[in-house]
C-alpha cells in the first residue's frame, strides 16, 4: 500500500474515532463509545482483532476500498494504537460486538 494513502486513512480513523474509549476487560480490548452503546472493535489478547462491517465498509468507500484490500490496513492501525500484534480478523455481527457491556 502507498505510505501517503496509509498516512491519510490513519489520520482520517484517529479523526472519527477520538471520542472513542479503549476498554481492557478480561482477554479483550474494546474500542467502543458508551453514549452510543456502539462497539467498533474488539481485539482479543491472543491475537484475533474482530471488526464491525457496518462502519468499516462505509468508512473505507471514501477510499473505494473493499474489505479484502481493508482489512489488513484495520489490523495496521490497531496494532499502532494498541503497540501489539494482530494475528487474525474477521467481521463480526452486532449482537457479539454487546459483550464490552459486561467490563
Amino acid at each position: 500500500m502507498n505510505i501517503r494513502l496509509k498516512k491519510r486513512i490513519f489520520d482520517r480513523l484517529y479523526e472519527v474515532l477520538k471520542d472513542v474509549e479503549i476498554i481492557d476487560c478480561g482477554d479483550s480490548i474494546w474500542f467502543v463509545d458508551r453514549d452510543k452503546e456502539y462497539c467498533y472493535l474488539e481485539y482479543e489478547k491472543s491475537g484475533k482483532l474482530c471488526w464491525r462491517y457496518q462502519f468499516f465498509n462505509n468508512f473505507f468507500l471514501l477510499f473505494s476500498m473493499r474489505e479484502h484490500e481493508y482489512d489488513r490496513v484495520i489490523a495496521k492501525w490497531v496494532e499502532e494504537v494498541l503497540n501489539c500484534k494482530v494475528g487474525t480478523t474477521r467481521y463480526i455481527s452486532y449482537s457479539k460486538l454487546l459483550w464490552w457491556k459486561n467490563c
